[in-house]
This record gives structure tokens, sequence and C-alpha cells, in this order.
């Protein structure tokens, strides 16, 4: 038995996977979740000094977003003040009834409402007032989370 045992051969044979099928399949699905994610852009001012807040929470839901600005001064915008400038509430209306149309069908629009801490709370019920007579009643106040304490 044993002298069988020394006298068999063991097969030499590389064994190789061919991974060109696995890199194709890769690829595919990179260029799926690329082609079916939606790229979400928000455009931000940075001349405005967002509060910070004890109860602040990143919103859950980025869809339907349209963002406007509140400046210390009282003034408005959209993506920022050179950009869009909103001059009164009957603009600020008119650019929330644009941005609703070009949204895509069943997603809720909701107003990101990103107000200079400076800025007094008259000119940022202004903004909602005129959202609202656009038929946009979901607001969310941009503020920072306060630093925890402990």
């Amino acid at each position: 038995m044993a002298s069988k045992l020394a006298s068999l051969t063991a097969v030499t044979e590389d064994v190789t996977m061919d991974s060109s099928s696995m890199i194709d399949m890769v690829f595919q699905l990179l260029l799926f979740f690329m082609v079916s994610s939606r790229l979400m852009l928000n455009t931000i001012d940075p001349a405005i000094q967002i509060p910070v807040a004890s109860n602040a929470k990143p919103p859950e839901e980025h869809a339907g977003r349209i963002i406007i600005h509140v400046y210390e001064d009282g003034g408005f915008g959209g993506i920022n003040r050179t950009e869009e400038p909103l001059a009164d509430s009957g603009a600020i209306t008119s650019y929330v009834e644009e941005k609703k149309a070009v949204m895509e069908p069943g997603v809720t629009p909701k107003i990101l409402l990103r107000g200079d801490k400076a800025s007094i709370v008259k000119y940022s019920k202004q903004a909602v007032q005129a959202a609202g007579a656009a038929g946009v009643n979901t607001i969310i106040f941009s503020a920072f989370p306060a630093p925890k304490r402990g």
C-alpha cells in the first residue's frame, strides 16, 4: 500500500481564474448605479452665516429642495445674490413657481431657507409667506448643530 502511494504522481497544473468577465461585471454595475442614481447639487452662498441651534439635525430627504437665501440686510437670493437676486416677495413667489414647474412628478417641493444669523425674523417670514403663495408649505430652516457638552 505504501509503495502504491509513493508511486503516484500529482498532476501539476496551474489553476487560474479568468478575471476579464469579472471586470466587465464591475464596470456594468458601476455604470448602472451612475445612471440610476440622482445627483443632488445644493449650492450655498458662503456669505450667509448659518445660526447654531441645539436641536438642529440634517434633513433626511434631499429631493425637491428649493433654496432661498435670506441676507442680513433683508435681501433675498436663489443660488446667491449675484446670480439669482430676488428683489421682493413677488420675485420669490415666481422663483419658487419656476423651480416647482421643473420638478419630477411625485416629488414634494420644500423650501430650504438659509437665513443669516444676524437677519431678523421678519425677512424669513416674508420668504415663507411668498413660498406659501406659490403653493409650497414645507419649510426647512438651516442651522448648525450646537457642540455637545460633556
